[in-house]
């Protein structure tokens, strides 16, 4: 590794700690020569994940995108923007674990429906009207039906103990 300051290849590593959340490696060095300390984060390099579309074009995946529709859905509802990201990185992180270098549109969207249905029912409904294309009220009522079908019961208020 190439000192910053003095552009010598001659380190030690003083420390090494994870970082991001396991993600990276943070390692804090000393340059031999000029006894600077500086940082450096080693990371997995991710193969290019990319997407086919319904129309058989194919593009780069863009977790951008994902963040951008899935925050159309969620628009004014009480859906953070970090639950927003981390649903981003669940997301990706399930296709990219599927081994392929290439994923349907269909299977990306499957995942984000998935996601939106576990952080807001309405957000849910909102992207499957579009994913889904609906074109009746009937599509809405069917969808739901589907989702009040498989939601958890919800929970009853206590009532007050008697003294």
């Amino acid at each position: 590794m190439r000192c910053p300051y003095c552009d010598q290849d001659e380190d030690r590593v003083v420390d090494s700690r994870p970082s991001e959340g396991g993600a990276a490696v943070r390692r804090r060095r000393q340059c031999l020569a000029c006894a600077h300390r500086f940082s450096t984060y080693e990371r997995v390099e991710q193969e290019a994940l990319a997407v086919r579309k319904r129309g058989g074009e194919i593009e780069p995946f863009h977790r951008s995108k994902l963040l951008t529709g899935m925050g159309k859905a969620t628009a004014n509802l009480a859906v953070s923007a970090d639950d927003l990201r981390r649903a981003a990185a669940r997301i990706e992180s399930r296709l990219r674990a599927l081994g392929r270098r290439e994923v349907s549109s269909e299977r990306v969207g499957a995942e984000v429906l998935h996601a939106l249905r576990e952080l807001d029912p309405v957000a849910y409904v909102r992207f499957a009207s579009v994913y889904k294309g609906f074109t009746s009220p009937e599509d809405f009522r069917r969808e739901l039906a589907t989702l009040e079908k498989e939601a958890p019961p919800k929970r009853q208020p206590s009532s007050p103990t008697a003294p």
